[in-house]
């Protein structure tokens, strides 16, 4: 019962998914259906990506990065040693902190994304504020010099219409997630890891935060992920792989 549970809570965000996707059908609007990623430009609201049809079995790995996440370093040697690349969404605030160490991550072979300027719920932000949040993002991220990706998260993963409109209009690709990896304390981090495996599926992304407890526990995580036959991707590298 408790591992139907477990797997039950990792896929949760697909049902959301599916259900939504469902009902646009049966609605009659198939022609703005993206089936391997989402739901584009319909009255503004988009349907961020949280897995992808493919083939092989792949999973994506993401990490949240925002003013908190000091161990960015830290984990970078880890994934180096395990050979692994992976997407990390930065927010401005971060990168303009941080400059030197977000072109490292790109120099390491990693992809960046794009997030909000601060660790904010997109939801509660008015127009105007979401409008200079991304902008302050923008100008972080030419500052920096880093490349120009059109991958965005949201924080937290939480969006509306409205915030999906003004992201869209900026020809961003929404990433959200399929599978959260991030426990909620130090208690809870070997039994959330330790499942992790046998809740994936092929086109997963899977979420982590860049923290201490991930710094501490990345390497068993990717060693359990492989072990169940997974290997581990970029972003991009996954979308390569659609069918």
């Amino acid at each position: 019962m408790k591992k139907i549970m477990y797997r039950n809570k990792f896929h949760s965000g697909k049902l959301v998914a599916a259900c939504a996707v469902c009902l646009l059908m049966f609605s009659g609007i198939t022609d703005t259906l993206a089936i391997n990623t989402y739901v584009r430009d319909l009255k503004g609201l988009a349907i961020p990506v949280q897995t992808y049809r493919v083939e092989h079995p792949i999973v994506a790995l993401t990490f949240d990065v925002s003013q908190d996440s000091d161990q960015v370093a830290q984990i970078l040697v880890k994934l180096r040693a395990e050979r692994a690349r992976a997407t990390f969404f930065l927010t401005g605030e971060w990168v303009e902190r941080h400059p030197h160490l977000a072109r490292a991550i790109v120099k390491e072979g990693h992809e960046v994304g794009r997030s909000l300027y601060t660790n904010r719920k997109a939801s509660d932000l008015s127009t105007e504020q979401l409008r200079q949040e991304l902008k302050r993002t923008d100008d972080a991220w030419s500052a920096a010099n880093l490349p120009d990706v059109d991958l965005f998260r949201v924080p937290f993963g939480e969006t509306n219409g409205q915030v999906a409109k003004e992201i869209r209009a900026r020809h961003e690709n929404l990433i959200s997630w399929s599978v959260s990896a991030v426990p909620e304390a130090e208690e809870t981090a070997a039994a959330v890891w330790s499942g992790l495996p046998a809740g994936l599926s092929a086109g997963d992304i899977v979420r982590l935060r860049a923290d201490k407890l991930t710094a501490e526990g990345i390497s068993a995580v990717l060693q359990g992920i492989r072990r169940a036959g997974f290997d581990v991707k970029t972003i991009s590298s996954l979308q390569e792989e659609v069918e």
